[in-house]
């Protein structure tokens, strides 16, 4: 994130509430890398981090995120420091079908949940659910 949004600024930790981590694909894209996701699964929720987004990184995340092709922008409300914040982020188009992920896709993940102490067993869940599955 540093590399791609240089002007914005981590602003802790949230929790979205009502939905779960996946790693998947479109189910209309051809077979590949699965990316992460989130879909809405009352009773559920998703670790994840906060930045405070500065407007000139804006088109930069975008980019990455492969929005709109891939993902869509959404704004929803997660829950921080006790409170109810509105939150952007990416969430990826549906139908869906589980995907596994390149392993230095899944190594960053990794290090993205360590790096912000969130609980690692939300990734380690939405990982194994691909095991097994060929792209």
């Amino acid at each position: 994130m540093r590399r791609r949004c240089p002007l914005s600024e981590p602003a802790g930790t949230a929790r979205l509430e009502g939905y779960a981590l996946r790693i998947a694909l479109p189910a209309n894209r051809p077979p590949g890398q699965g990316f992460a996701t989130v879909t809405a699964a009352p009773g559920r929720s998703v670790p994840g981090a906060l930045f405070r987004l500065h407007r000139g990184d804006l088109k930069a995340l975008d980019a990455y995120e492969g929005f709109p092709a891939l993902y869509a922008r959404e704004e929803l409300a997660v829950l921080a420091g006790g409170r109810r914040v509105k939150a952007f982020l990416y969430r990826m188009y549906e139908p869906l079908r589980p995907a596994p992920p390149e392993a230095g896709y899944a190594k960053t993940l990794r290090e993205g949940y360590a790096d912000f102490a969130l609980p690692a067993e939300v990734l380690e869940e939405a990982l194994a659910e691909t095991e097994g599955i060929h792209s």
